[in-house]
């Protein structure tokens, strides 16, 4: 199988499984049920039935739907990684660890603030190569060193670092040493193994990858900065390998105040998000700041489905949707549960 045909079998699979993710009324749909009971009775009309199904034997009302929409979220990312074939998959497994990364720091952010598996069960991510029953495992262990050791058995190409960082981060009690020992471990030593790839896809992957790294050193930027913090303080904790240049990164950094970091960020191309990060920076807050650079990569591969069509862009726009959609159900479910207003759990959401 050539090439663009593989490509072709690929794209051609992925749209069939895109054709199955629920439209945003759908979404609205759940917003407006009756609380997680009745989020289970719609969601037996979706593609989500058999594991839906499935967690219902188990557990009741949110629980059972963030069990059943979790365990369908791997078993689709387990599908993206058989479709994928040759070459091509090892760049579809490289881009889907992003949200392992992800379900890892909820991890180690539990363990960081001393929550047990049930009472941190809610903030915990999903890691889409690891079972739900290993999470819960993970999450109950019962110090970070402990976590550490089981996170590394499972993905020590992903984890083995935080080993190395354990001393650093018992001594100083600060979650960033071990959160950018693992920035470093993914989108900085790919990014470097990448550089001298010529494939289409390879460098789409690594140009995403800057873009991740853009949205850290963002974010440690425009953070509320505490007392005796300097700019230079800041500037050594950046990420190399993004896509903004080391002057414009000092000009956010040495700016007087979010107001003129806003400034210096405008002749970028995060000039749109602005008004997120100012607000980021009075409240502390990332979540919007967040939705916004989610919304910008979402964007970013869908000009990429569009001027390469036999690339795979298709893929991981459709994985980013998936997962999204995902996250979506969960936090409606979770919202549910604790009565939290319409409008509060919507302003959550990420919509495709």
């Amino acid at each position: 199988m050539g090439v663009k045909t593989n490509a072709a079998y690929i794209n051609a699979r992925v749209r069939g499984m895109k054709s199955k993710l629920m439209p945003a009324s759908d979404i609205d749909g759940l917003l407006d049920s009756a609380g997680p009971d009745a989020m289970t009775e719609l969601l037996l009309t979706t593609g989500y039935e058999h594991e839906v199904a499935e967690s219902m034997t188990r557990y009741q009302g949110a629980d059972a739907v963030e069990d059943g929409v979790t365990r369908n979220l791997i078993n689709t990312f387990a599908k993206l990684r058989r479709v994928a074939q040759g070459d091509q998959e090892q760049l579809v497994a490289l881009f889907l660890t992003r949200w392992d990364l992800a379900g890892v720091k909820s991890l180690l952010r539990n363990a960081h603030h001393g929550l047990d598996a049930e009472t941190g069960e809610s903030s915990l991510l999903p890691c889409p190569s690891m079972s739900p029953a290993l999470q819960t495992d993970l999450a109950s262990r019962d110090s970070v060193e402990e976590l550490v050791r089981g996170l590394v058995a499972w993905n020590s190409t992903l984890c083995r670092s935080l080993e190395s960082k354990l001393a650093e981060y018992q001594e100083s009690g600060q979650l960033r040493v071990m959160e950018e020992a693992l920035d470093r471990a993914y989108f900085l030593n790919n990014v470097r193994e990448l550089e001298d790839d010529k494939r289409v896809d390879a460098q789409f992957i690594r140009d995403l990858l800057r873009m991740e790294i853009d949205r850290i050193n963002i974010r440690r930027l425009f953070e509320p900065r505490a007392a005796g913090v300097e700019a230079e303080d800041v500037l050594r904790e950046l990420l190399p390998k993004g896509t903004l240049s080391e002057d414009a990164l000092r000009a956010i950094a040495t700016a007087a105040g979010p107001e003129r970091a806003v400034e210096a960020l405008e002749n970028t191309s995060y000039g749109d998000l602005g008004g997120a990060l100012a607000a980021y920076a009075q409240s502390g807050i990332f979540s919007r700041a967040e939705r916004a650079f989610e919304t910008a990569m979402l964007n970013r591969l869908r000009t990429a489905t569009q001027q390469h069509a036999l690339s795979l862009a298709v893929l991981m726009r459709f994985a980013w949707l998936k997962y999204n959609e995902v996250m979506n159900i969960r936090m409606i479910a979770r919202g549910a549960a604790v009565h939290l207003p319409k409008e509060r759990v919507q302003e959550e959401l990420v919509y495709g």
